[in-house]
């Protein structure tokens, strides 16, 4: 998905799906093999920033074909741009009519940075993005860390830092009924997991049923590595 040696770069891949107004899973399972995060680095020598999922994002810009690769328009989140977390990565926000949600599993949370209200790994960003440049992430202040933060960041309980080979599998669900997202990271290799459930009643409309747009990234910013995936199924 993204090679460790780029800096603050992400990569992603998008599909297509009919959803009828269930609940989604979205289960992934991703490896490292290079932990490229520099000695200068001030997370060294842990590895970040992981993996992100995409939920309902309705793109009226761009599509799931050969057009559109490589040449999404999207707003970046970065030390270089917009600072959303304390612990983020480079973080794409693509154009989309309607909201979607964005849910990073960040291993970097309570290796390098720990705060007062982030027990967890996990980041959650309702995004707005109707034309591409520039994007709205929320909610705004962070409900959990404040200004000058967006979204629900280090949230949830358990944390590790995987090793180079060892599969992590990542699953993430909504559940429209109660408006609650819920996910987990499990290191198939040690056991070690962390997960979060998360209402995001007065946050997040839940959406209509109809054809969206679903994807998955890896990420890198201050901590690195070649994050790849080899496994994905959509579930509703």
């Amino acid at each position: 998905m993204v090679d460790s040696t780029y800096g603050w770069s992400s990569g992603a891949m998008f599909w297509q799906e009919s959803y009828s107004g269930g609940v989604v899973t979205i289960t992934m399972i991703g490896v490292y093999s290079n932990n490229g995060t520099p000695i200068f680095s001030w997370v060294y020598p842990y590895v970040g920033d992981g993996y992100i999922i995409y939920l309902f994002l309705k793109p009226t810009m761009w599509g799931v074909n050969s057009n559109s690769n490589y040449s999404i328009p999207y707003a970046a989140s970065n030390i270089y741009t917009t600072t959303i977390s304390p612990v983020q990565g480079d973080v794409m926000f693509p154009q989309s009519s309607s909201q979607y949600l964005v849910i990073e599993w960040n291993p970097l949370w309570q290796y390098a940075y720990t705060a007062d209200g982030a027990p967890g790994q996990w980041d959650v960003w309702v995004a707005s993005n109707p034309h591409g440049p520039k994007a709205h992430v929320g909610p705004y202040p962070s409900p959990n860390l404040g200004y000058p933060y967006a979204g629900w960041d280090g949230i949830g309980s358990g944390y590790f830092q995987p090793n180079p080979g060892n599969y992590i599998c990542i699953t993430v669900s909504y559940n429209p009924n109660t408006n609650t997202l819920t996910g987990i990271a499990y290191d198939l290799n040690t056991g070690q997991s962390a997960s979060f459930t998360l209402s995001l009643s007065n946050y997040f409309t839940p959406p209509l049923s109809g054809t969206y747009i679903f994807g998955i990234a890896g990420t890198n910013g201050a901590g690195q590595a070649n994050w790849g995936v080899v496994y994905i199924n959509y579930q509703e």
